[in-house]
């Protein structure tokens, strides 16, 4: 099948190309910079350059294309929410989803399923009794923002068969932001629970992040929501407690949540310090089996 992906240089998007490669697909990859691109995907796939701007371009690319996986989104977690990086955040989903659905509406080839990126954050925060795809979005800049994300591809609902919505939770990956923030205080030898230590955390190993996409590529009956997590969330002093037993390093230190909200104000509040207890369903009862269900043997697979 001829894929085109949004988003392939992005963290889930180099993990995901590499797997659908290895299964035969043919990947075309929507890009701003075709050279950056390059550099991290290699010359086995083909390479578009997309501004981001024009729908006719991106249209004129459609054309037998039988899969479209949009994964576009700037990264939430990289700095403190002002102004200007809010609307950055949001134009760069939003927009394209738009964009996106405008294009393949122009287009005379229709694809057979739109995988559309979302994340686990349309819930709000605090959500401590489990959250299933049927619950309601909660409130906040991050479900508002998730919330307009997923709405941005419903013009396409009687145009393609299928939709598929991705609520992906935090993804545990060597060169993921949830393990990196959390792995710097054990650099110093010291672990350190960041906040209350009670939040929950939904997280899922990239790995199995990837695979569940492909799962719900290939399964014709898969469409609508579905939340991409692990079916063990773990409470942030587990977490951290997990991790010092995986790498045999104490934890000693405590952050409290004033000073990060302090540093990194609301972006502070709705990451790193939100509580989300997040159940799967659906992607459980279609069939799915994760290669990491626990949190011990994900860590060990990352950091050993």
């Amino acid at each position: 099948m001829r894929i085109l992906i949004i988003g392939a240089t992005g963290f889930i998007g180099r993990e995901l190309v590499k797997e659908l490669q290895q299964s035969g697909h043919r990947i075309i990859a929507v890009t701003r910079n075709v050279r950056k691109a390059r550099d991290i995907l290699g010359t086995r796939i083909e390479i578009i350059e997309w501004d981001g701007l024009s729908r006719t371009k991106l249209s004129g690319h459609l054309s037998g294309i039988g899969a479209i996986i949009n994964l576009a989104g700037e990264n939430i977690a990289s700095g403190r929410w002002n102004s200007k990086r809010k609307k950055l955040i949001t134009e760069s989903r939003i927009k394209t989803g738009r964009l996106l659905a405008e294009a393949v509406k122009m287009s005379s080839s229709k694809p057979s399923v739109l995988i559309q990126g979302s994340a686990t954050g349309i819930y709000g925060t605090p959500v401590d009794e489990p959250a299933e795809e049927s619950s309601p979005a909660g409130t906040g800049f991050l479900a508002d923002l998730t919330s307009e994300w997923e709405a941005s591809v419903f013009a396409l609902e009687n145009i393609i068969p299928r939709i598929v919505i991705i609520r992906t939770g935090l993804i545990l990956g060597k060169d993921s932001g949830l393990l990196e923030k959390t792995m710097m205080p054990f650099r110093f030898y010291s672990g350190a629970v960041i906040g209350p230590g009670s939040q929950w955390l939904s997280w899922i190993h990239i790995r199995d992040e990837v695979r569940a996409i492909c799962f719900l590529l290939e399964n014709i009956n898969s469409s609508g929501p579905y939340n991409l997590t692990a079916p063990n969330p773990v409470q942030m002093k587990a977490f951290i407690s997990s991790i010092s037993m995986t790498i045999g390093k104490p934890v000693w230190l405590r952050i409290p949540g004033f000073l990060l909200k302090a540093a990194l104000g609301e972006m502070a509040e709705q990451t790193i310090l939100s509580s989300q207890n997040i159940y799967l369903g659906k992607l459980m009862n279609e069939g799915f089996i994760f290669e990491y269900p626990y949190l011990e043997p994900a860590l060990k697979n990352l950091l050993t």
